[in-house]
């Protein structure tokens, strides 16, 4: 991981039975950068902080923060 990059999502996929929450998302975030985390209802956005969190398990990708 860069030391310039404070968070780096790859891949993540996150899956509740048959219904894909999560779906390949890829992204990084620099340092002192303002990154906004926005989308419609059911798009994945609480579950993609909850994984990057670690209150939820990826089904599967990598990340850090």
């Amino acid at each position: 991981m860069d030391t310039d990059v404070a968070i780096e999502v790859k891949n993540l996929t996150r899956d509740f039975g048959d219904f894909r929450a999560v779906d390949d998302l890829s992204f990084q975030v620099g340092r002192g950068e303002i990154f906004g985390f926005l989308g419609p209802n059911g798009a994945g956005k609480s579950t993609t902080i909850h994984m990057l969190t670690g209150l939820l398990r990826p089904t599967s990708g990598s990340s850090r923060v």
